[in-house]
């Protein structure tokens, strides 16, 4: 049984319709699964933090980020395989 690999996306900015969409759809252009999405807007600001599976991609993790801010433009978008997202929080 192969291993599922996570990343970490985040994508903080001005809040413009369609945001979640154009995320969900880079997402599944590149092959990846949404596990888990949590997002907050606060007056004209989104933050969003999303959890993929990123095992059957057809792309890099920095090709899926590089992707995303291609189709949203000004926003902070970062994308973290799981295991740097961990290592950087347990110390």
């Amino acid at each position: 049984m192969e291993k599922q690999e996570k990343a970490i996306l985040t994508v903080v900015g001005k809040n413009e319709i369609g945001i979640l969409a154009k995320v969900a759809t880079a997402v599944a252009e590149a092959h990846a699964s949404i596990v888990q999405v949590s997002q907050i807007v606060m007056d004209e600001f989104f933050t969003m933090n999303m959890h993929i599976e990123v095992s059957s991609m057809n792309c890099s993790i920095h090709q899926l980020e590089e992707n995303i801010k291609a189709v949203l433009p000004g926003v902070e978008v970062h994308v973290m395989h799981e295991n740097i997202f961990t290592s950087m929080h347990s110390i």
